[in-house]
């Protein structure tokens, strides 16, 4: 029952994540134009030709931009929430499948695909966990703050994807205006690095093989930063891999099982 995994791309420039199997090819959103979305699909040996979906999280531009115009090439079907679907039908007039509920589980081949709700200022914001057999993959780029709901939703992961945003020494010192600042620090805006390490701290067990951290601000954060945080969170104990996403490239191959 494996399957791999591979973030094409995270910040706030563009977020995307590829999952697949033998049969099975989708996106965790599409947030790269849709020539870029391919090309760095094919950097990492998958064909655009046979994406099967593209699961949305939010509409914000840097998860959805590229949807449009890779549905149209390609054809994948395009899977949202009903208050996200609105939202890009009236504003993009994008038709979706506006079929996702938080905790109901879709299937997609022999993946299912569970989606959460997390705390961002977007209509309706998600994240999801990514299950095939007994393997479990849990993925949340955009939320302000974790609650213990979400980190029983995060336990027993095989691999994490989350959101480490902002050091926020950097942050308010930073160029930001007032209001951005106070947006990205507020309950429905982006995980710190220190709110990111302590959950991770508290939801990565034993089976958790493989940690990345996701949506890494350019202006506020460094992946340096991110990685020593981390890492030092679980101090000389045993800890999983853990990278840092880029905005440019796409990161590591992951096998699940």
């Amino acid at each position: 029952m494996a399957f791999e995994f591979c973030v094409l791309g995270s910040g706030s420039g563009g977020n995307s994540v590829a999952f697949w199997d033998s049969e099975t090819l989708f996106l965790v959103d599409a947030g790269f134009s849709c020539r870029e979305t391919a090309r760095r699909m094919g950097q990492a040996g998958l064909d655009p030709e046979n994406l099967d979906a593209i699961f949305i999280s939010h509409e914000h531009g840097d998860h959805v931009c590229g949807a449009s115009v890779i549905r149209k090439k390609f054809g994948p079907r395009i899977l949202t929430t009903p208050p996200v679907g609105g939202w890009l039908d009236a504003k993009m007039g994008l038709a979706t499948e506006p079929i996702l509920i938080a905790d109901e589980t879709e299937a997609l081949g022999r993946f299912l695909v569970t989606p959460f709700g997390v705390s961002h200022d977007a209509s309706f914001t998600v994240g999801f966990t990514i299950g095939k057999g007994s393997r479990k993959v849990a993925i949340a780029t955009d939320l302000g703050h974790v609650t213990p709901e979400l980190e029983k939703i995060f336990a027993g992961s095989d691999a994490i994807i989350l959101e480490s945003n902002h050091d926020v020494q950097m942050l308010k010192e930073g160029p930001y205006p007032a209001f951005l600042k106070k947006r990205i620090l507020g309950k429905q805006g982006h995980l710190s690095n220190a709110q990111s390490s302590e959950a991770l701290l508290r939801i990565v067990g034993q089976r958790t093989k493989h940690v990345t951290l996701a949506h890494i601000s350019r202006e506020n954060n460094t992946p340096e930063k991110a990685l020593e945080e981390a890492s030092n969170a679980f101090g000389s104990g045993n800890k999983p891999e853990i990278e840092a996403a880029s905005q440019f490239d796409i990161g590591k191959i992951i096998k699940i099982g």
